[in-house]
Parts: structure tokens; C-alpha cells; sequence
């Protein structure tokens, strides 16, 4: 947009990109076009247009019609005519065209357009405030009202500036975060700053059909991950159980038992499974879920330990009564089940076996080993979904095969890189 008028800022382009700025001043942003447009009977404005395509101004977010603001507003317009054509005799234009506009009673006019803040994209402003040849930082998660950055040390003297621009064109953003280290720690979650807008981080996100709760402060949500979690979902057939042994907040889990199935969800993270438990009642899946928060591995052992105690609270022990918060008698007869002397596996035995935990779920393979006993298993044995990383970007399906095994103290049959 700037490349019609270097001066249109109030300040020479070089003399901006040599004081790059910390603090936005949006009135700079203000650019004056000099165009040429038609005044055109308000009832040709779509004949006008697609005759004279390719030669109508293409700007974003700026509509080549423009009301007349010297005719009645109801009986002509303005259409603004391609930058490239710059003197009322249209010479520019082919002969059929302007004998076009002649016939037809439009009216070739010198007009102004001043574009404002309001019609530059953030990595427009960005480009135009950050020092020349920094990379701009527009690509950001978003996580209902919060978008989440990874910024560079050359952005953060200028992260203010970055968040409050994001939010300026992004309506629907309230809070802007950047993540200040890595994710080190056992429950996924990794320290961040509020850079901009609202400290208040209790969201909430739509995903494959559920709505789900969350402080994205104290959980781990990936938006990138959805794809992923369809798929799953799309595997289970009817009547099928679930054992999603580092659950989150659910997005296996709650989608599961939208469709149908029963789950047996845990997460180590005492937040996690808190909103895990809201998010279930949120989406009236009570009955078809039991929430843990407990190690993973000591889980699975509970879970498929001789029927004496229970194993993990059913969804309603969050603090409303079941019948109330998942709606009815199915709801009530689900909170009885899951009370007192409930059976380990009170939906039966599961078919499958999520472990979605990619820095370290390999290592959890080994409870696994000799879990599951035939005298008191008497169904196939589960499918496991491992999900993994590899370091290894020439063979990482061979990688994460050796690893396995290693865990495992077994081959894997058929497994093949």
C-alpha cells in the first residue's frame, strides 16, 4: 500500500524504518489515493463492473463502489478505476471500453480515497513499524479468545506493540500470550506472558462437535491437534470402550462419548482433570465417561486390578449432582455405578488404548507388559495409539519401532519402517 505515496505517512519511508517504534500511533497510517473514477447511474453498477473488469481498483478491504457525495445518494456512484489509469480521457483504457462508458452515461471524475488504519492488514502495520529486515511475527494459535505466540528475542523489545496490533485486527482476540520457555515439566504446560488485552485466560473452544472449558494457563490445548482427534474418533465403532490414559481436558475423550462410546479417562495434572470433569457435564456425556487424575501407569493398574474398589470418580463427583448436571435418571443410575464397591471396569473392557503424551509416552509402554491376565481378561487385546517424537528425520518410523522394542523387552510382530 505504500508504494504510491513514500511520503504519505507524514515522514520519509527511511526515516520511519530508522526509528522503529514500541508504542503504536495509529494516525500515521493514513494514506491519500488520487484516482480517477466514473459517476455511473446506480442501477449499471454490476454492468459497469464486469464490463470493465480488470480495469476497476483492487485494494483490500476497500470497495471499488463508492457512494457520490455531490449526486442524490439513491441515483449514481462512483466505481474507482484502476491506479494505472490517471487522466479523465480514459486513454488508457481500450477503444471498446471507453466508447463503453460514453454510451452507457458514465462520467469520468478525479477522486480522493484516504485509507486509515483500519484498512491495513496486521502484517502490513507490522512490516511498516518493525525494523527493516525483521521478520514479522503474524502467525500466532488461537485458543478461543487467546492468541499464543512464540516470539524471537529480536521481537520481544517490541511485544507490546505486536500484541496490541494483533489485537486491533483480530475482533474476536482478547488476550494475547507469548511463551516464555519450553514445556519442561510433567503436566505439558509451559510458562507464558500476557504481552497484551485481558490477564483473564478461562476459554472456551469448539472441537469435532463438543465445547470445551479451559484456563490455558494451567492445561495443555493444541489447536493443530483436531484433525488428529477426528481421526481417532472416526475409528471407534459402536460399543466400543476407551482407555485414554493422559486425557487432558478431553479432546479424545468428550468427542468419544458424543458419538457413543464409553471412556475411561485420566490425566496426571490436577487442572487437566478438573476441566476434563466440567467439560464432560458441559457436554451431557456423564454417563459415558469416568474421569482419573493419577499417574498413568498406576491407572492402568487400577483399572485392570481384581474387582474390589473403585477406579476413578465418575464424571459428577466435580461437585454437582450427576442427574443435575448431565440431565436425568441415566445420569443418576451412572453416579450409583460409579460409588462406593463399582467395579474396576464398570464399562467393560476396552478396545482401545490412547497414550497421547508425545515427549514420553514410549516410556509408559512398559506397563503394559503382563497387564493384562487371561484368567481375568477374556477380550481381545486393546489397540494402542502411541504418539511419539523422533529425532531422527531419515528413518523416524524405524527410530520410534527400536524404541519401543526397547520398552517393550520384545519385538513388536510386523512392525515394519
Amino acid at each position: 500500500l505504500f508504494r504510491d505515496a513514500p511520503q504519505a505517512l507524514g515522514t520519509p519511508r527511511d526515516a520511519l524504518r530508522a526509528r522503529p517504534m514500541t508504542a503504536l500511533d495509529r494516525a500515521l497510517f493514513s494514506i491519500s489515493l488520487q484516482l480517477i473514477a466514473l459517476r455511473i447511474p446506480a442501477r449499471k453498477c454490476n454492468a459497469f463492473m464486469q464490463a470493465l473488469q480488470g480495469h476497476v481498483l483492487q485494494r483490500p478491504k476497500l470497495k471499488p463502489i463508492q457512494p457520490d457525495g455531490e449526486q442524490a445518494p439513491c441515483t449514481t456512484r462512483l466505481l474507482l478505476l484502476d491506479e494505472g489509469i490517471d487522466d479523465l480521457q480514459l486513454t488508457k483504457l481500450p477503444d471498446e471500453l471507453r466508447d463503453y462508458v460514453a454510451a452507457e452515461g458514465g462520467e469520468p471524475v478525479r477522486h480522493s480515497v484516504t485509507i486509515g488504519y483500519d484498512k491495513f492488514s496486521a502484517e502490513q502495520v507490522l512490516r511498516r513499524l518493525l525494523p527493516e529486515g525483521m521478520e514479522v511475527p503474524s502467525a500466532f494459535e488461537q485458543v478461543g479468545h487467546v492468541a499464543h505466540m512464540n516470539l524471537r528475542e529480536e521481537h520481544l523489545p517490541y511485544k507490546a506493540l505486536i500484541g496490541e496490533v494483533l489485537l486491533d485486527k483480530n475482533p474476536r482476540l482478547r488476550s494475547v500470550v507469548n511463551k516464555v520457555e519450553s514445556i519442561s515439566n510433567e503436566f505439558r504446560v509451559f510458562p507464558m506472558e500476557v504481552i497484551a488485552g485481558d490477564e483473564d485466560l478461562e476459554t472456551t473452544v469448539r472441537e469435532n462437535g463438543a465445547t470445551f472449558a479451559l484456563d490455558y494457563r494451567e492445561v495443555y490445548w493444541n489447536s493443530r491437534l483436531e484433525r488428529e482427534h477426528r481421526r481417532i474418533v472416526e475409528l471407534l465403532r459402536p460399543g466400543e470402550v476407551v482407555c485414554d490414559m493422559m486425557a487432558g481436558i478431553g479432546p479424545f475423550a468428550v468427542p468419544a462419548a458424543l458419538k457413543g462410546n464409553r471412556v475411561y479417562a485420566n490425566d496426571l495434572n490436577p487442572q487437566s482433570a478438573k476441566w476434563l470433569r466440567t467439560n464432560v457435564l458441559r457436554n451431557k456425556v456423564g454417563p459415558r465417561v469416568r474421569v482419573s487424575n493419577s499417574d498413568a501407569r498406576a491407572f492402568l493398574r487400577q483399572l485392570l486390578a481384581p474387582p474390589q474398589g473403585a477406579t476413578g470418580e465418575p464424571a459428577a463427583a466435580a461437585g454437582e449432582p450427576a442427574a443435575e448436571a448431565a440431565g436425568g435418571a441415566e445420569a443418576a443410575t451412572s453416579a450409583a455405578e460409579g460409588a462406593g464397591e463399582a467395579p474396576t471396569l464398570a464399562f467393560g473392557p476396552f478396545s482401545h488404548i490412547l497414550m497421547n503424551l508425545p515427549a514420553s509416552a514410549l516410556e509408559f509402554l512398559d506397563a503394559l507388559v503382563g497387564a493384562f491376565d487371561a484368567e481375568t481378561w477374556h477380550a481381545p487385546l486393546p489397540r494402542v495409539h502411541c504418539y511419539c517424537f523422533s529425532k531422527e528425520t531419515a528413518a523416524p518410523e524405524a527410530d520410534v519401532i527400536r524404541r519401543a522394542e526397547e520398552v517393550l523387552g520384545c519385538t513388536i510382530p510386523g512392525a515394519e519402517a
